[in-house]
């Protein structure tokens, strides 16, 4: 299974224990169309089928999707600053905004957090299975009552 992870303007993929980190994936304005890397996007379609949402026309689920994108992104970036140790937090900010090379930022993060591949895989399925928990409360949740009703 290939699993990436975000970087504040990038994503991070992990495939076969290989960290890479494709450049500028998330620096296009909102209004245009996410260019969502095969395997992300996969993922993320993954999580709607297992939440049961086959059933949205093509525009619902690729907004869906780019909503679960952005949120990944942002979860897997807080994911990454939370395992980095404080002392690097600041080089790697300052990687990204210079738009560092991927190579560098791999070999950073490979350096910094040894561990960095487990620490995304891990990150992805959390992910998940938050998603797939929350869908599961919202659709069980009480309707609410109108104002004025009740017992």
């Amino acid at each position: 299974m290939k699993i990436s992870a975000s970087v504040k303007e990038g994503i991070i993929l992990v495939k076969n224990e290989e960290v890479i980190l494709v450049d500028d994936i998330n620096t296009q304005n909102k209004t245009q169309q996410l260019q969502i890397p095969a395997e992300v996007r996969s993922f993320l379609e993954g999580i709607l089928q297992d939440a049961n949402m086959q059933s949205l026309d093509d525009a619902m689920r690729q907004e869906m999707i780019s909503e679960l994108f952005a949120r990944l992104d942002s979860y897997m970036t807080s994911v990454i600053i939370d395992n980095l140790p404080p002392e690097h937090l600041e080089e790697f900010t300052k990687m990204n905004e210079e738009k560092k090379s991927r190579e560098e930022i791999e070999a950073f993060l490979k350096e910094k957090v040894p561990n960095v591949q487990e620490i995304l895989t891990k990150a992805f399925m959390d992910f998940r299975e938050m998603y797939l928990t929350n869908v599961a409360v919202s659709r069980n949740a009480p309707e609410s009552t109108p104002a004025g009703g009740g017992n």
